[in-house]
């Protein structure tokens, strides 16, 4: 197959998005297809796997990197010359054989992110910021145009958002759960880096370290995790260890009024992530909002029992009390931390780490590489 792969970014170091196009690009190589990749950045060294094709873009100011990379993108794509197989966006474009909805609708991403959206005020405010209102109009034209063949996005929750927001038919969005790479995230790697990891960062060999991973604070719940912290049992040796960006003044300020300043670490970003996961014990994921987290995939195929909040699309897989728990909405700080007091003792944790490590292999890249291929092969039918 000829397959035409467009994102605005094609850096893997980027994460999210980015990681996922990368690895989808890589295993259609592997099966031998042929891949082009349309994109404005790319790595300086360029894989001669793929063929690039640049799309320009005004990058300036987002409002117009948007909609110039949507518009420019069909165009570019036509100049080719190039009869492709399957065109799939995982950024939005005027144009896509398989559009791929990662982050849910934006509407409901406003929602959750800006508390100003609770007042109809708030709401008119931010639908009249350049950067929300050009997210918003280009969101509108793909799914009300239906500028598309077939939509995937990443659980359920985003497919009922589509729906909601814009009657989309059941039938033309195609659930796809994220993958994760279970031979690099693995329980294996704890007895590689589990030591010098809890060595890096002061916790003790007998610690019970609970691990937050994620960007964006606030979204990511945080507060609910440090709110739970401080109902437990000071007798209990919980540790916090809190891997991302945001405004780490904030919570710091936070944990030191509820007395467990001490227990909260703030260790920023890291590239080596899996090594991470690998010294902790629990992994809590109480984000207000999330179209699915695929930290916490990582962390169950790192053998990590997990709590995560019903308002994250990865609570679909959780099967509650065997693999993880998962809170209910709005997110209970009593309740995490009733979780936390279940899994203190090191043999349930331990039960549900394996079971958490089963389920993730059921979500491997494999299976959603597999997945993939079967909405293309559908595609290709429906040409003939």
């Amino acid at each position: 197959m000829k397959i035409a792969l467009v994102v605005y970014q094609f850096v893997k170091e980027k994460g999210g998005v980015e990681r996922y196009v990368c690895n989808l690009a890589e295993q259609l190589i592997d099966k031998k297809h042929e891949v082009h990749v349309f994109t404005h950045c790319y790595p300086e060294k360029e894989d001669k796997r793929f063929v690039f094709h640049h799309v320009p873009a005004v990058s300036f100011w987002s409002p117009l990197k948007y909609w110039t990379f949507a518009v420019n993108v069909p165009l570019v794509v036509k100049k080719t010359g190039i009869r492709f197989d399957i065109v799939h966006g995982f950024t939005q474009t005027l144009y896509q054989d398989i559009y791929r909805v990662g982050g849910g609708c934006h509407w409901d991403y406003m929602l959750h992110t800006y508390p100003l959206t609770q007042t109809a005020f708030g709401k008119v405010l931010l639908c009249l910021n350049p950067r929300h209102m050009s997210l918003l109009l280009l969101e509108k034209m793909i799914f009300n145009k239906k500028r598309y063949r077939q939509v995937t996005c990443i659980s359920e929750m985003c497919k009922e958002e589509l729906m909601s927001h814009y009657k989309i038919p059941s039938k033309d969005i195609v659930v796809i759960y994220n993958g994760v790479n279970t031979k690099f995230f693995s329980p294996g790697n704890s007895l590689k880096y589990r030591d010098s990891v809890r060595i890096m960062y002061d916790v003790a060999p007998d610690d019970v370290l609970l691990m937050f991973v994620g960007s964006g604070f606030k979204r990511k719940g945080l507060i609910h995790v440090i709110n739970a912290l401080a109902m437990v049992d000071l007798q209990k040796n919980f540790k916090l260890l809190v891997i991302g960006k945001g405004d780490e003044r904030r919570f710091r300020s936070i944990a030191k009024e509820k007395g467990i300043y001490e227990r909260v670490i703030f260790a920023g970003t890291s590239k080596e992530i899996h090594k991470i996961y690998a010294a902790g014990d629990i992994f809590v994921f109480p984000s207000e909002y999330d179209a699915f987290g695929t930290a916490c995939l990582e962390a169950m195929a790192s053998g990590l029992p997990v709590i995560v909040s019903k308002t994250s699309g990865a609570s679909e897989i959780i099967d509650d009390g065997v693999d993880g728990f998962i809170i209910e909405h709005p997110i209970d700080a009593k309740e995490i931390a009733n979780y936390l007091n279940t899994l203190y003792e090191k043999e349930k944790r331990k039960q549900m780490g394996v079971a958490a490590r089963n389920k993730s292999e059921k979500y491997s890249l494999e299976a959603n590489f597999n997945k993939t291929m079967s909405v293309y092969n559908s595609l290709l039918r429906d040409k003939k």
